[in-house]
């Protein structure tokens, strides 16, 4: 029970950072942008949360949906040390 607990918060937050790093509203103010590119992001992080509520691949959804965070990270470190 704590463990569904834990995996439904855990789609919400990796979601809703996955969903920002992918679609930069902040950056254009807006969704008119193309995020054909981005959109890789959002394939892994489905994929993730499909995986997350099986009992036999949830160890690799708890991969799949942190890894957009994880291609990211760098980018935006790299991006705040200039």
């Amino acid at each position: 029970m704590v463990y569904t607990i834990y995996r439904a918060f855990h789609l919400l937050w990796t979601g809703f950072l996955a969903f920002l790093t992918a679609i930069p509203i902040l950056e254009s103010g807006g969704l008119e942008r193309a995020v054909l590119g981005e959109t890789f992001f959002l394939m892994i992080w489905l994929l993730g949360a499909t995986l997350l509520f099986s009992k036999r691949f949830n160890v690799y959804g708890m991969i799949f949906t942190l890894a957009p965070l994880v291609f990211t990270a760098p980018v935006f470190i790299f991006i705040l040390s200039i």
